[in-house]
């Protein structure tokens, strides 16, 4: 956590090569994913949806996680799967930091639940396009809004910056 916390790029580099690698794999797993893999994806999401309500922020991203890496494997692509098993603790990290970075905002939680819904829903239909599009909207989502709560978070130190030259006077 330590390299997203200190490093705003790191974070926007990290989520840009997510979104190009995960709209080939959520496409490649509509086409080409099993029935099983399918219903793998399929148990994780609803698993998501239970979790949600409890509004407990680690599992949402521990399921998060187990979520896009489930699709990943429906890929049956061993290059894209070698490549983020071997960075899924850096997933898991990226995760749990969006989302507490991004919790601070409300309705986070239910627009991230619906994306993973559309992704969920345009792979069971095997939809290749839809489920690309699905993970672009939602890391570009994702992406903005880490963007804006990092301008929140600079706006924020300016004022308090100006708060104590004015106490200071």
């Amino acid at each position: 956590m330590r390299l997203f916390a200190s490093h705003d790029q790191a974070v926007l580099d990290y989520i840009g090569f997510r979104r190009d690698l995960e709209g080939v794999a959520a496409a490649r797993a509509a086409e080409a994913g099993t029935d099983t893999d399918l219903k793998v994806i399929d148990t994780i999401f609803h698993k998501m949806e239970q979790v949600h309500s409890k509004r407990n922020p680690s599992d949402e991203a521990e399921l998060d996680a187990q979520f896009h890496l489930a699709i990943i494997e429906a890929s049956h692509n061993v290059i894209m799967l070698h490549m983020m098993r071997s960075m899924f603790d850096l997933l898991k990290e990226g995760v749990f930091y969006n989302r507490q970075v991004m919790f601070k905002q409300r309705n986070t939680r239910d627009i991230l639940l619906e994306h993973h819904r559309a992704i969920n829903d345009a792979i069971q239909a095997r939809d290749p396009d839809a489920a690309r599009e699905a993970v672009n909207v939602h890391l570009t989502f994702v992406e903005d809004a880490l963007d804006l709560q990092n301008k929140i978070a600079k706006n924020e130190e300016i004022a308090k910056l100006r708060y104590a030259h004015e106490q200071d006077r």
